[in-house]
């Protein structure tokens, strides 16, 4: 009498086991990368928030087009928002060779649209799991200049935060 049901239960519980190893699979397919060149969409998140996470070395995002630094991409404020909100650090690299200015609050332009971000992203903020690995990060934004005198964005570098 217990073979009869043995075959059955011994699929169901197969079966069982199988959604739940299947449900619980975390697995990124993608592999984390070291440096990323920013483009407004979905698969950036992702990839960045798959990078920050799974990564322990910086991660670099460069740009198709020169970024002023008054100007940053809000879907990259976004990110920054993320790591200075939760104890990052964020520094502003100036270009080599060239002196610092004197005022740090003369680069206080550079982060006038991070407090817009949050506001316009704190609805979205909870949907973006991946922002955990932004939460351990410092922010390192690299200037440069270009022929004609200007500043712009070369990178921003996102570093493990220190262990203190």
């Amino acid at each position: 009498m217990l073979i009869k049901y043995t075959k059955p239960l011994i699929l169901l519980m197969t079966f069982i086991f199988a959604g739940v190893l299947f449900g619980c699979q975390s697995i990124s397919l993608t592999p984390p990368k070291d440096s990323l060149t920013f483009i407004d969409t979905q698969k950036f998140d992702t990839e960045l928030g798959n990078s920050l996470v799974n990564n322990k070395n910086p991660v670099d995002v460069e740009f198709y087009n020169p970024v002023s630094p008054n100007q940053m991409p809000p879907r990259l404020e976004k990110w920054i928002a993320v790591a200075e909100t939760t104890g990052g650090k964020i520094t502003v690299t100036q270009p080599p060779n060239e002196l610092a200015p004197r005022d740090p609050i003369l680069l206080l332009g550079l982060f006038t649209g991070i407090w817009q971000a949050i506001k316009l992203m704190g609805g979205q903020y909870a949907s973006y799991t991946a922002e955990e690995g932004a939460k351990k990060r410092d922010v390192n934004i690299a200037l440069g200049r270009n022929a004609q005198g200007g500043l712009y964005v070369q990178k921003v570098i996102f570093t493990p935060r220190e262990i203190k």
